[in-house]
């Protein structure tokens, strides 16, 4: 796969960073001749080589394992800040602080623009705006990486880290040349700065420092006019290299006295040619499942031979404001733009619109800009030139804390109506190791703040946000979670996770229910949540649906409150999909339901990513719509009038409950709630069954109605024109209504 100019991950070995964005250094023969990796938590260049770019992991399909340097590392950075505050370096983090970036005075990343073949990062040290681009010269034959900065205005003085190595010795200075030696190894490296008078630069070996840091070369700028670049040559000969220390000598003398190799970064920084040329264009498939029900599901193609070779496993959509067009991205960590959304499907076309983002999983169009949620952050991708490719990829928040945890991935987006953002984040399967594992997050709408809403989750696929901003998450069955779950979240919330309580002492005593369980043979893992916004998809507006990533399968949920306790359940559409179903949104344009998904975990569907229509064909509906707990029983209610003689016949239903055991140990097998610690179900007797003068709502009696985390309801009714309605309903009752007095 061409993952573009630049790829956003944790490295590993002995260049280990938590959020980097490894750039590709080209030169005129060879598109990969080098790489450097940037960190953008401390703001230092972590590592450069030559030789390759990365080796990126293939367990789990390439989400499992941390990328490396492919090639020779010619030399890195000490880990901490890459640049001083006050001409210290002394890092202010502590313990799990230093999973999270450095404090926001002193320095903050913000992205990177594309320009052509130019990468420009973005950042801010001490309040004062930085744009730096790296490079790859052959500078009178001889190869040296290049450092170039500019800054938005004038400062005294700012200290930047360049490099450290082991044991050196000052053996050459003069005329903007800098040499260090090894004392040991008999190699050497080498420094210029072109750009720059003798006043307005300097190097030194960690003299500067606020805490001793042997063979670490700090450049001292004074850049006193603003955006006047400045270039910095960083040679290493290393032990193989033939290049002579005199050699670097004469040519960075050359290239000092030829001047600035860039005038002026700030031209890179309005967009550029755009590079992923033509657009591929599919064509849908119309109703390839669903028979012809009430609804079907429309195959939106995706291109998936394209010419980047780019593994289209979607993870998230909107649509624009447009509605004819939508936006996705894939896990690998693209973001692709489709139209040609119109009812027939008939000519799609695809535009690849950013690349190289560090596993994005939740997409979010604010103002017809993509955001993207990501490992490392959340990202607002900008097209400045109108090219239909990003061209800024604007870094609207990275504060989330992290580690190179497999499973810690960075799960959905939705806004609230004040425009604050909301995503959840996974646990590592252990205790927590740092304050964001496990935990629904909110970034504020000008993405200045993080802060946790709420903990105790494992793995939350999905999040929705409901009209009234109600927010609900999904969790999926593992260690203290016995099967997954659905909750309505709630701000201070502990939803069961017990590693990831972050409290002092475990906190098993207790947690908040989910609005329902799910049985593993239904959900074995689930999706993301969402409300029908639409009065064109048939008569379900307002209500909840859930999805399932592990059985590919779409859901109609329903939930009430009782003395303050809300509970609810679900039933299933009868629709199939090519991959698990993760997310959703519903079309402004026409109104229908646009799911997408990926097969990357265990799941049962058939493709590695999907993107459906699920249409209402106004056909007639035979659904539960809703379920209601009462002292004596459960009241269903249906999309249309059943026939009152089926329902009349007790031999038409099925009720058993089951209990889960709330544990460490993964998953729970289903427990009677008579004898707890026997495995099974307990029947449930229906006594009587009851219709309403409206024959949409039925009252089944039952023998008692007791708190149950697992309850089923097995329908075999018929409508009232002789339509099959034939319905399992799953729901959680955590408080039984109490019985009504008739008044005397």
């Amino acid at each position: 796969m061409d993952n573009g100019p630049f790829f956003a991950s944790n490295l590993q070995g002995k260049h280990a960073a938590l959020k980097t964005f490894t750039l590709k250094l080209a030169t005129p023969s060879d598109p990969e001749a080098a790489a450097v990796s940037f960190d953008t938590m401390t703001l230092r260049w972590n590592a450069a080589w030559t030789g390759g770019f990365l080796h990126l992991p293939k367990g789990r399909d390439g989400l499992e394992g941390l990328p490396e340097p492919r090639g020779n590392v010619q030399f890195s950075s000490p880990v901490g800040p890459g640049w001083a505050k006050n001409g210290d370096f002394t890092d202010p983090r502590k313990g799990t602080e230093l999973n999270a970036p450095l404090p926001h005075d002193w320095a903050q990343w913000r992205g990177v623009y594309l320009s052509g073949d130019k990468t420009v990062l973005s950042y801010t040290v001490g309040g004062v705006g930085v744009l730096e681009l790296a490079g790859y010269e052959v500078i009178d034959g001889l190869k040296v990486f290049t450092r170039t900065f500019q800054f938005d205005r004038a400062q005294p003085r700012l200290l930047v880290n360049l490099a450290q190595f082991p044991e050196p010795k000052n053996t050459f200075h003069k005329d903007g040349v800098w040499l260090f030696e090894d004392a040991n190894k008999g190699t050497a490296s080498g420094f210029a700065v072109i750009g720059a008078t003798e006043k307005d630069g300097e190097i030194g070996l960690g003299e500067t420092r606020g805490t001793a840091l042997p063979g670490s070369a700090d450049l001292g700028l004074n850049p006193n006019r603003a955006n006047q670049p400045v270039t910095v040559l960083i040679w290493s000969r290393g032990e193989r290299a033939a290049s002579g220390s005199g050699r670097f000598v004469e040519a960075a003398r050359a290239a000092i006295a030829r001047g600035p190799l860039v005038k002026d970064l700030r031209k890179f920084t309005k967009g550029g040619p755009a590079r992923w040329g033509t657009p591929q264009v599919t064509k849908g498939k119309l109703a390839t499942s669903g028979g012809d029900g009430p609804y079907v599901t429309d195959t939106i193609t995706p291109p998936e031979d394209n010419p980047y070779k780019s593994w289209l496993r979607f993870s998230g959509m909107d649509f624009f404001k447009d509605s004819t067009r939508a936006a996705l991205c894939s896990v690998s960590g693209d973001v692709w733009v489709v139209s040609g959304l119109d009812p027939s499907l008939g000519k799609l076309t695809w535009k690849r619109f950013a690349t190289g983002l560090f596993q994005p999983l939740g997409l979010r169009i604010v103002d017809d800009k993509v955001y993207v949620t990501c490992r490392d952050g959340l990202y607002r991708l900008n097209d400045l030139d109108k090219d239909g490719e990003a061209d800024f990829y604007e870094c609207f928040n990275n504060d989330i804390a992290i580690t190179p945890e497999y499973h810690e991935f960075v799960l959905g987006l939705e806004t609230d109506r004040a425009g604050n953002f909301y995503f959840n984040k996974g646990g590592n399967l252990g205790w927590a190791k740092v304050p964001h594992q496990g935990t629904l997050l909110r970034v504020s709408k000008d993405g200045k703040k993080l802060d946790v809403v709420a903990n105790g989750l494992r793995a939350p696929n999905g999040i929705g946000m409901g009209p009234h901003d109600e927010i609900t998450t999904s969790d999926n069955e593992g260690n203290w979670v016995p099967a997954c779950r659905v909750n309505l979240m709630k701000p201070g919330g502990f939803y069961g996770h017990v590693f990831t309580a972050h409290t002092a002492t475990p906190h098993t005593n207790g947690y908040d229910g989910p609005l329902f369980w799910i049985p593993k043979n239904i959900d074995n893992s689930s999706g993301g949540q969402f409300w029908v916004t639409s009065g064109k998809w048939g008569p379900f507006q307002g209500d909840l649906l859930h999805t399932s990533y592990g059985m590919s399968a779409l859901f109609k949920c329903f939930y009430e409150t009782v003395d303050g306790q809300e509970q609810g359940g679900l039933v299933r559409f009868p629709l199939k999909f090519d991959s698990g179903v993760m997310r959703g949104r519903f079309s402004p344009r026409d109104g229908q339901l646009y799911t997408c998904g990926l097969v990357v975990w265990q799941s049962n569907g058939a493709k590695q990513g999907a993107f459906h229509r699920v249409r209402y064909t106004g056909k007639t509906v035979d659904m539960v719509r809703d379920l209601r707990v009462k002292a004596d029983g459960v009241e269903l209610t249906f999309t249309r009038p059943l026939d009152p003689a089926s329902v009349a016949d007790l031999q038409n239903y099925g009720v058993d409950r089951w209990n889960y055991d709330w544990a460490e140990h993964y998953g729970s097998p289903e427990f009677s709630v008579k004898n707890p610690k026997q495995k099974g179900h307990d029947r449930v007797e229906v006594r009587s069954a009851k219709l309403s003068a409206d024959g949409k709502t039925l009252s089944l009696g039952l023998e008692d109605v007791i708190p149950v985390m697992q309850q089923r309801v097995k329908l075999n009714l018929k409508a009232a024109d002789g339509a099959e309605v034939q319905q399992e309903v799953w729901h959680t009752i955590h408080k039984v209504p109490a019985a009504k007095i008739a008044a005397r």
